[in-house]
């Protein structure tokens, strides 16, 4: 049964490549992580300025910063993000619904500003966006259409990124 009060993307997303959860802290996320669910082993990245460029929240230039925890799973990444400075879309989750799910994500659209027009021009629009050395993201916001506001859907071009290189 398709709800016709749905907008459409007409988005067909090659994979999944990551899921992400919003944590306190990160050191406690990864021991909660690894003992429950044998993830691991973790690799920690501070993304902040001069790193961390281009930042957008809720439409305007804003600068935040986080700490990420990544790790395999299967083939799919697991990854940890704990806010540090200035409101996000991580500081909001936390404020609103604690520690959980945050995204997924995919790494694998061949044409990412088709994606973006495509989500905005559905009335998903991003959230928030930056870029991590040479690797630009943006979060849409699918709150209202997913039925779910502490979860949203990101994306990352095809190149592949640099933390996933090992060189990030």
């Amino acid at each position: 049964m398709v709800n016709d009060t749905i907008p459409g993307t007409g988005i067909e997303i090659p994979e999944i490549t990551q899921v992400a959860f919003v944590v306190e802290d990160i050191a406690d996320g990864m021991d909660r992580f690894g003992g429950v669910l044998g993830i691991g082993p973790w690799d920690v990245y501070e993304f902040e300025p001069p790193r961390l460029t281009e930042t957008t929240f809720r439409g305007e230039e804003h600068e935040y910063s986080m700490t990420l925890a990544l790790a395999d799973l299967a083939g799919t990444q697991v990854e940890l993000i704990e806010p540090k400075e200035g409101p996000s879309i991580y500081t909001e989750h936390l404020d609103e619904h604690g520690e959980g799910l945050h995204h997924v994500a995919c790494f694998a659209f061949e044409d990412t500003e088709a994606v973006i027009e495509t989500f905005e021009g559905a009335g998903m629009g991003v959230l928030q966006s930056g870029r991590f050395v040479d690797t630009p993201y943006w979060y849409f916001d699918t709150a209202a259409e997913l039925k779910r506001s502490s979860v949203s859907v990101a994306a990352m071009g095809a190149a592949k990124p640099a933390l996933l290189r090992g060189d990030g």
